[in-house]
């Protein structure tokens, strides 16, 4: 066994970018009418001079660009020149920081100005990094690295270089954080969720509106109080459909007194966020003609989830289908001390998400009788069923046997019925998803791509010019070979039976890491989506 099949490929580090363009070797058949940019961004390197990062969401930001172009494929790669990336390779240590570490201490630092930062009132744009490590967002010409907090950095497309100076999100609109996955309409407005700490009324969430994707004309356009005034939901991601928003409230909080009280003993935010095991995960829907909350309490059993896969209206109803974990040890499974250990150990966390479907009755809850299951029948196995205190408590169904996590679709159909979703598995529970998996979420039918000894990332769709089916177009995934730190390659399945096209391959300067999320950016098209 070679030494890294015992270990996650997520622990590769990047010693040197290849900051120029190499060209890849391809085999088999690139389309001729694939033209544009495959732009990921995911961790890049675990430490810092002697110091290291303790959870993978702090790895520094590496970016990697595939361009195509008449069927050839060229491949470069640059960390993102953050502020904490600037300070932390000054200082040759780790001074920023991040979700799971603490910046690590001054050995020259004087105490006084230990006791003085130590007085200073906490704020979330002092608390929070700029380091944006998880994805990519850009609906027309202007491109930003985003992770989860108040901080967003420009890019070039073309370069990867970053741009300017961080924006804080904070000088724009009133939240604190916002997600690191917005959906982008079809005509380019920009809509994403984020978290409002310092509302007088308490926490709450937001809805954000940046027509034509411009920061400058963000503007809150709903808000939902948090349940848990000082508790708020962590959430990663929400549901868009033609007339809704769902976001689903999961016991998963933040503890917000303990973050405040960790910038002052100098403690990392994740040591403040706690699986509340007892509750329920709730729904919240809001009008998104009026900003309305829909009155209803929607709930379910506890559960987690990082990402959606869709959500769309049917017969006064919404099907919400994401990613679900029932498992409390989610964020826990990704530390490093966690993912180092070897496979078989049985200490090691692992994860086993579930691609899990809810029905949310919209019409007819009031007229409805306690004891109802409002779910219409021949529409899903899910329940709704009415309480007496007017809630409504919902069951979900696995809409395939697999483990499914990091989905996407093809994004014309987001926020409507759709047939298709993709997105990575594996066998066993494991930390490395080692396949992809094609759904057909009205039977259940998997497909799936898988080679021995590589190991593909999150799948791209993307549609072929004048096609007729929801499947008509290729998946972009990127390979990372085991036992080959170096080696990167460019895959094209055919997203009708997850057969390979062909691949462009190449060899970077430096190790290649795997990658959490990305974009395709189309040379000829002038709105861009995911």
């Amino acid at each position: 066994m070679d030494e890294e099949s015992g270990r996650s490929l997520w622990l590769r580090e990047c010693s040197e970018e290849t900051a120029e363009e190499i060209e890849g070797h391809v085999t088999g058949t690139i389309p001729e009418w694939l033209e544009g940019r495959v732009i990921r961004n995911g961790p890049g390197t675990l430490h810092v001079g002697n110091t290291q990062y303790h959870h993978l969401f702090d790895a520094l930001a590496l970016l990697h660009q595939f361009n195509i172009s008449s069927s050839r494929v060229t491949y470069r790669s640059r960390f993102l020149e953050s502020d904490a990336y600037q300070k932390n390779k000054a200082a040759n240590r780790i001074v920023i920081t991040e979700f799971g570490t603490a910046a690590y201490p001054d050995p020259g630092g004087k105490r006084f100005r230990q006791f003085k930062n130590a007085l200073m009132i906490p704020t979330t744009d002092k608390v929070m990094s700029d380091n944006c490590s998880i994805n990519i967002c850009q609906a027309k010409d202007e491109m930003f690295a985003l992770t989860e907090s108040c901080y967003v950095r420009q890019i070039d497309p073309e370069t990867l270089k970053t741009i300017g100076d961080k924006k804080n999100l904070t000088k724009y609109i009133a939240v604190n954080m916002a997600t690191a996955h917005p959906h982008i309409d079809l005509d380019g407005t920009v809509y994403n969720m984020g978290s409002s700490f310092t509302n007088l009324n308490g926490t709450c969430y937001s809805i954000i509106k940046m027509p034509n994707g411009q920061l400058k004309d963000a503007k809150v356009v709903a808000s939902v109080p948090s349940h848990r005034k000082l508790e708020p939901s962590y959430f990663h991601s929400f549901a868009m459909t033609e007339n809704y928003w769902v976001f689903v409230e999961q016991p998963l909080v933040l503890k917000l007194g303990k973050i405040i009280e960790g910038t002052i003993i100098n403690r990392c935010p994740a040591e403040s966020i706690k699986w509340m095991s007892d509750e329920d995960t709730f729904f919240r829907i809001v009008e998104r003609s009026s900003g309305r909350i829909v009155p209803v309490c929607y709930k379910s059993r506890g559960f987690s989830t990082f990402h959606h896969v869709n959500a769309w209206e049917q017969e006064g109803q919404i099907f919400l289908d994401l990613c679900g974990n029932l498992e409390e040890k989610v964020v826990d499974s990704l530390w490093v001390k966690n993912i180092e250990k070897h496979p078989d150990d049985p200490s090691r966390l692992s994860s086993h998400p579930n691609f899990l479907r809810f029905v949310l009755p919209v019409a007819g809850v009031g007229a409805a009788r306690a004891g109802d299951n409002l779910v219409k029948k021949g529409c899903s196995t899910c329940t709704a069923i009415k309480q007496n205190d007017g809630s409504v408590l919902c069951s979900f169904e696995k809409v395939c046997a697999e483990t499914f996590e990091l989905p996407r679709i093809n994004y014309k159909r987001n926020g409507k019925p759709y047939r298709y979703a993709y997105g990575m598995s594996a066998k066993e529970r494991a930390l490395m998803f080692d396949r992809i998996v094609k759904v057909d979420v009205k039977t259940g039918h998997t497909t799936e791509f898988a080679e021995e000894g590589y190991v593909p990332c999150e799948p791209i769709f993307v549609q072929a010019p004048d096609c007729n089916k929801e499947d008509d177009g290729v998946i972009l995934t990127t390979l990372l070979k085991k036992g080959d730190p170096s080696f990167v390659a460019l895959l094209v399945l055919n997203a009708r039976d997850m057969t390979e096209l062909g691949r462009a391959e190449f060899r970077a300067k430096g190790e290649v890491p795997q990658s959490f999320h990305g974009q395709y950016i189309g040379t000829k098209d002038t709105i861009h989506i995911y």
